[in-house]
């Protein structure tokens, strides 16, 4: 059971400085309120509930529920949300992402904006002050984060999280958040030392405007092959496109874009291998990526090779807004007949609107 647990568990985790002093293990008692966006429950390894109050140990592994019956249910991301980060924050601070003590990466189920069994170990969080944390301990909140806008702000769906102690020397407990707290409207809450003021506000709007569509390929830009070895008797080499980078800023029409390559005929003197002979595998470079749809092309066989052909498409919609970045993985199989030599040839990208 471990061992598939941690499996799906998405290898994620954040920490890092805040301090309030902790004293030995105390009794959890009542719930405490956190304003938690769902319930949060920790699990273990086995994705068997962790009690209220129950002493941990750092190295632990452990996992985030959103409820206490039925484990590896999701935590439900809203539309808006492009991220999921697993933190830890001094309370207080858990929506506060500068603030956080330490963050780090979690991940989607495919398809979805969900999140299920999200790995929140402590140990496995990175963090400048995390021996700081372990040995001085203190009060934190510990859970996960939806977010957008590259991960600067909370998306709608908001932070899941349970309060912990971290005692002298890194074990640890925590309580629980099996209550959504709202917050409390000051007015509600004591009418009578509420004053209100009211503030007119006026702000002028302009059209929104469609930027450029561009394709940039780097300066001088070449694909030099490595040495050429025998596969299976024939000439084989390969070679690792350079990154090229689709903008597409029209953020009022958002029509769409598709990314096609062309290839000559490899040549050497009078020798001559045909294009068919490149296998070419596009693939969306996951490092500076902004766009959320856009896909790479079906590869390319040496020897059945098809061109031109789709290197990238960008679906109609805001999924292909902003930048995407693209290589290629390419193999040369030289016919049998070909003669030995170094070949030249040239690939043309072409990138049109939709």
């Amino acid at each position: 059971m471990l061992k598939s647990i941690r499996a799906k568990a998405a290898v994620a985790g954040a920490i890092a400085l805040a301090l309030v002093g902790a004293t030995a293990p105390a009794a959890m008692a009542a719930i405490t309120p956190s304003g938690s966006s769902s319930a949060f429950y920790i699990l273990d390894d086995n994705a068997t509930l962790i009690a209220d109050g129950a002493v941990r140990q750092w190295d632990d592994f452990i996992l985030g529920n959103p409820n206490a019956v039925n484990p590896g249910d999701a935590f439900v991301g809203s539309a808006d949300a492009t991220g999921v980060k697993v933190f830890l924050s001094t309370r207080g601070q858990e929506r506060d992402i500068q603030n956080w003590v330490g963050k780090n990466d979690a991940g989607f189920a495919p398809g979805t904006k969900d999140v299920s069994y999200p790995n929140i170990s402590i140990f496995q969080i990175d963090g400048a002050n995390m021996g700081t944390v372990k040995t001085n301990g203190g009060q934190f909140s510990l859970g996960i984060a939806f977010t957008k806008s590259n991960d600067v702000l909370i998306a709608d769906s908001g932070v899941m999280y349970a309060h912990i102690t971290v005692y002298p020397g890194g074990t640890w407990s925590y309580v629980a958040s099996t209550d959504v707290t709202a917050p409390v409207d000051p007015c509600v809450a004591d009418p009578a030392s509420c004053q209100t003021g009211d503030i007119d506000l006026q702000a002028t709007t302009i059209a929104a405007e469609d930027g450029a569509l561009q394709l940039t390929v780097p300066a001088n830009a070449a694909a030099t092959f490595g040495t050429a070895t025998l596969v299976n008797r024939l000439s084989t080499s390969t070679a690792t496109l350079p990154e090229v980078t689709v903008s597409d800023d029209r953020v009022v029409s958002r029509p769409g874009w598709t990314l096609t390559q062309s290839v000559a005929n490899f040549v050497s003197g009078t020798n001559t291998i045909e294009a068919k002979h490149l296998g070419s595998t596009p693939k969306v470079v996951a490092a500076g990526t902004t766009s959320t749809t856009a896909t790479a092309g079906a590869a390319q066989t040496p020897g059945t090779a098809a061109y031109p052909s789709a290197f990238a498409d960008g679906a109609a919609g805001p999924g292909s807004l902003g930048i995407t970045k693209l290589s290629a993985d390419l193999k040369l199989v030289a016919p049998v007949d070909a003669p030995a030599g170094t070949y030249t040839s040239k690939m043309t990208l072409t990138l049109v609107s939709k």
